[in-house]
């Protein structure tokens, strides 16, 4: 496994690459005490980033939200004195989190972690790669809540908030297949976000989805395969 340490502290990054040269499956391939200096390293190909939280310039946080758009990123397990962080740290999906000074008990547990596929990889899970401003962005098919039919654009709900997209609802279905079902002509959610189906005094067939402060219409020809996606009947 190819690691890159990124860390101001060099005392820090030493202790951590004489813990890590006792994981013979380990290379570091890349040191940084900073992101700038850290965004080079990523010419490295490294397959998991040690990265600290608080450096300075941007912080940890900020560098592994952008990771996380990159098409294939790295595995992240932040390494910080400060465990205050682990909540907001987590939003990044990390690997781990581990407290300084690091046992290295702690550490093997977290080597094996990252050692195991992700999700995503295990299922080959589909990826849109959108244009925001002058910024790529990658969003896969587990960050998606729902796809709205906005004017000529399609309006695109995710777990880091919404975009519009030239890609109309029906080449969304097509881009991600199982991983979206159909509400609507005018709406696509992700399959596992379908929460409840309820209905309103007028009749209509609502859907609760996770992630969404207001439930969606579902169209009668959409209610056979939403009840069957839901797994029981209203």
């Amino acid at each position: 496994m190819r690691v890159l340490i990124v860390d101001d502290e060099p005392l820090a990054r030493a202790r951590l690459r004489r813990l890590l040269s006792e994981h013979p499956d380990v290379l570091v391939v890349g040191e940084a005490d900073h992101v700038a200096k850290a965004e080079a390293a990523l010419a490295s190909e490294p397959e998991l980033v040690f990265l600290d939280i608080e450096m300075p310039g941007e912080s940890g946080l900020s560098w592994a939200k952008r990771l996380r758009q990159l098409a294939v990123p790295p595995a992240i397990i932040f390494t910080t004195a400060h465990p205050g962080h682990a909540l907001e740290a987590f939003a990044s999906s990390p690997i781990d989190y581990l407290v300084k000074p690091i046992e290295p008990e702690r550490l093997a547990q977290a080597i094996a972690r990252a050692a195991q596929p992700t999700r995503a990889q295990q299922s080959h899970e589909p990826r849109l790669n959108i244009q925001i401003g002058r910024q790529q962005r990658v969003v896969s098919a587990s960050d998606i809540i729902a796809a709205l039919s906005d004017d000529k654009y399609t309006r695109l709900i995710t777990v880091e908030g919404e975009v519009l997209l030239e890609q109309s609802l029906k080449e969304l279905e097509g881009l991600f297949g199982d991983y979206l079902l159909r509400l609507h002509r005018h709406s696509l959610i992700n399959r596992a976000r379908l929460r409840a189906i309820n209905r309103n005094a007028s009749g209509q067939h609502l859907a609760e989805v996770v992630g969404l402060p207001a439930p969606l219409e579902i169209s009668r020809r959409a209610m056979p395969a939403v009840r069957e996606a839901l797994g029981s009947v209203d």
